[in-house]
């Protein structure tokens, strides 16, 4: 299965995944849990938790690790939201929105962002054990408007995130007919105030900031009507006023000289989703991978050839972090696991 396949929207496509996945993995559940993926260094792969709903991303902070979950957008009974994990098991956090795509922890703060259509942007305080005392809309959801995806917090102290791709069926391989669509923005924690970073992006998924490097990098995903090897996936930096040409490029090489070039290419369709960086290089969860199913892959933090880490995935993987020495993966199964690279 392909993250971009059947409809425009990051949103629609991981709901109708996360369904075919769920489903499938509970009718299979006399047959146990699926085997986790395995690493190329032969490091042992340990699984932290299964159960969440489409993990999409994951914060540390305050000694917890916080898991998003997607949920099912297709089947309404099966939610989403913001859990944490205890005891191998993810238990989820009272006040979570229902679908859930970036979490970022800075400062005793976790922001959350969320919802199905409108999006916004939550930010949560005073962490109990249980649950946070404390929330506040940082960015209310708003017509014309799809979803921030995943989050991150920079040095500057500001909010950095994707914008999802419009709704339109052209979307998908024409300029977004929705604010901010094919846009990586900021937005300031104390006013919610929206401003543009970098363009030219169809659907800028998960930004990591990295020391060395001016701008978060970020995972883009290219055109899915291209045909099987057209485009090629990118990881971008995305520093102030950057327009990497979508949608001309890289659909079409020959225009791609005018615009930034990308840090990293993956083949067509192979998804870049989330991203960790560790011990130099930049690890990234290829959703559909680069011929042999889903995998994790590392790159150097300067560009250059990737490589894989993490292969054998039941199921597509989307969520990824480093933290501790470790990186941490999630995948379509609902599992979550931790591995030394």
């Amino acid at each position: 299965m392909n993250m971009r396949k059947a409809v425009p929207t990051a949103l629609l496509v991981l709901a109708v995944l996360a369904g075919v996945v769920v489903i499938a993995s509970g009718a299979d559940a006399a047959k146990g849990p699926p085997p986790p993926p395995k690493a190329v260094n032969g490091h042992k792969v340990t699984v932290l938790a299964r159960g969440v709903p489409t993990p999409t991303t994951f914060a540390f902070g305050g000694g917890q690790l916080f898991v998003a979950g997607f949920g099912d957008e297709q089947h309404p009974k099966i939610t989403g939201g913001v859990y944490v994990l205890k005891g191998g098991k993810p238990v989820k956090i009272p006040g979570s929105p229902p679908h859930v795509f970036g979490l970022a922890y800075s400062g005793g703060t976790l922001y959350v962002s969320g919802g199905v259509r409108g999006g916004g942007i939550y930010a949560w305080s005073g962490w109990n054990g249980t649950r946070f005392a404390k929330s506040r809309v940082l960015v209310a959801p708003r017509k014309g408007f799809t979803s921030f995806n995943g989050i991150a917090v920079g040095p500057d102290g500001k909010l950095y995130a994707g914008v999802s791709l419009g709704d339109k069926k052209t979307d998908d391989y024409s300029k977004g007919s929705t604010l901010y669509a094919n846009d990586v923005v900021s937005v300031a924690p104390d006013s919610g105030k929206i401003t543009v970073v970098a363009r030219g992006m169809r659907q800028p998924w998960q930004p990591l900031f990295v020391a060395g490097h001016d701008g978060p990098l970020i995972s883009d995903l290219g055109q899915e009507n291209l045909g099987k090897k057209h485009p090629i996936d990118r990881v971008v930096e995305a520093k102030q006023g950057a327009d990497f040409g979508f949608p001309s490029c890289p659909a079409k090489p020959s225009t791609c000289s005018s615009y930034d070039k990308p840090l990293a290419v993956f083949p067509a369709h192979s998804s870049p989703m989330g991203l960790g960086a560790l011990g130099g290089k930049l690890y990234v969860a290829l959703f559909g991978g680069t011929g042999k199913g889903p995998e994790v892959v590392g790159v150097p933090l300067s560009g250059g050839k990737y490589a894989p880490a993490l292969v054998g995935f039941a199921a597509p993987v989307v969520a990824l972090a480093a933290h501790g020495g470790k990186l941490y993966a999630g995948d379509l199964t609902g599992s979550i696991y931790s591995f030394t690279p």
